[in-house]
């Protein structure tokens, strides 16, 4: 077996350092990327007259029958050379033509933009699946009586589709940032060869735009050193993950609480105790955010301490990426359809909230306005009433004593309708509160915005279909 890229030059590799080495494995996910990659430098190597027709058509022909797929050997360390020894053994000696002016360094990281940007607008349509169903639950429960908390101690009266938009909104952040990985990562490195161009008057212009691209890495050096692209990739994976991490936990707390519950497909039960209905898909996608944001923290780790342009090191980076990609992708879905399956327990809602006081800032805020007195003395007041309350006393007759008391008279009947958590909602007009017309101009909102974002998704699908389809269908061969 000849070694198309060691030659003469160095003798055998150890075979064990290898398979340390190589990344035939990883590289799988890109094959087709580079064979795409490899067509837009053969056609631009042609359009520099570096090669010739019959040689560029020949190896164009090679290359269209190589999307197919070819066999990766971890003796040629990456799926580039083990392309062009593919190549080699088909076409001969012409196929060494697609190593000139051109470098594994910056062939790898314009493939792995290629792969990202087509799994980017994937993980963008599971996310706007998720939350197109988060707003059709919302929909459906916008004068459902739920509450709000506080360090996990209950807080305000709500809605459930109040605290289901809270998620709506903070998941569309995350789709503005995967629009914004997006759009860094639509930057081609091709042409930077090693990292400072070549003698051959390849137009970077020219293959960024066969590729698809919107435009250059600019600088050669950091065209093929660079994987900020990838960070921002991670980070707004990373971001999602912890979104549904808080989801999960809400979910977890608030079933244990009695006021929610889910479909029996996402829960199990205990191998002892048959009473157990256990949130355990809820407990894995908490815990799994976790190993995405170690992977985030991994990847920025490996290039802490790298000097400039290409170092190896760069391609233990691109696992971490692909492993986050198929997780998030996962737990999308799989969420997607569990928030379908929520259910709200209005009765122990509003059982809890009268327990526990949650429209006791409502009191302190009717009595600031009502009797003129300053806000953190009213607090104070509603705060006396309520540890009355809790010591055995009813609580309108524990706040009108102590109201006698600062000089207050109030009306009983007044102040059992302030306290009523089910009307205290309908009284708060607060833009993006929990009032049934805010809920409902949030949701119309979301989806105003969510339109937009799958107007974005396809165009881009449609721009790179168009692309790879003109390269092969444009008869060079």
């Amino acid at each position: 077996m000849t070694d198309i890229l060691r030659g003469k030059r160095l003798e055998p590799m150890d075979d064990l350092a290898l398979k340390i080495t190589s990344s035939v494995e990883t590289d799988k996910r890109i094959q087709k990327a580079v064979v795409y990659v490899n067509m837009a430098h053969v056609l631009a190597l042609y359009n520099a007259r570096a090669i010739s027709k019959e040689d560029m058509s020949k190896i164009m022909k090679a290359l269209s029958e190589e999307l197919g797929g070819f066999p990766l050997d971890y003796r040629y360390e990456d799926v580039h050379m083990s392309l062009e020894q593919d190549l080699s053994s088909k076409i001969g000696e012409v196929a060494g033509h697609i190593g000139l002016a051109k470098s594994r360094n910056d062939q790898v990281a314009t493939a792995i933009r290629l792969e990202l940007k087509e799994e980017l607008l994937s993980v963008m349509e599971s996310l706007e699946s998720l939350i197109e169903n988060i707003l059709n639950i919302a929909s459906e429960n916008v004068k459902t009586f739920f509450i709000t908390f506080t360090h996990l101690q209950p807080a305000q009266a709500s809605t459930g589709a109040h605290w289901l938009l809270s998620y709506a909104w903070a998941l569309l952040r995350d789709l503005e940032r995967l629009k914004l990985a997006y759009s860094i990562t639509d930057m081609s490195p091709m042409g930077s060869a090693a990292n400072a161009g070549s003698l051959v008057p390849v137009d970077r212009y020219e293959e960024a735009d066969m590729l698809g691209f919107s435009g250059l890495v600019e600088n050669t050096v950091d065209a093929v050193s660079t994987r900020d692209f990838i960070f921002d990739a991670l980070y707004s994976i990373t971001s999602i993950s912890l979104n549904l991490s808080k989801l999960s936990a809400d979910i977890i707390s608030f079933m244990s609480l009695g006021i929610l519950d889910l479909d029996d497909k996402f829960v199990s039960t205990s191998s002892i105790m048959p009473q157990k209905r256990n949130p355990v898909v809820a407990e894995i996608i908490r815990a799994k955010s976790a190993v995405l944001t170690s992977n985030l923290i991994g990847a920025m780790e490996i290039v802490r301490g790298l000097n400039s342009s290409y170092n190896l090191d760069l391609q233990e980076i691109t696992p971490r990426l692909w492993a986050s990609i198929d997780e998030v992708s996962s737990i999308l879905k799989v969420m997607s359809i569990m928030v379908l399956g929520i259910k709200f327990n209005e009765n122990k809602a509003e059982e809890l909230a009268k327990k526990a006081f949650v429209t006791a800032s409502d009191l302190a805020e009717f009595i600031s306005l009502k009797f003129g007195v300053p806000f953190r003395e009213a607090h104070h007041i509603v705060g006396e009433a309520v540890k009355s309350s809790e010591a055995g006393g009813e609580l309108i007759s524990s706040l009108i004593e102590t109201l006698k008391q600062n000089g207050i008279n109030a009306d009983a009947q007044e102040l059992s309708q302030v306290i009523n958590p089910v009307s205290s909602i309908e009284k708060k007009i607060t833009a993006g509160g929990p009032h049934p017309k805010e809920s409902i101009r949030q949701i119309n909102m979301i989806n105003l915005k969510l339109k937009e974002f799958e107007d974005f998704v396809n165009l881009s699908k449609r721009k790179i279909e168009k692309t790879y389809q003109m390269m092969i269908n444009k008869g060079w061969y």
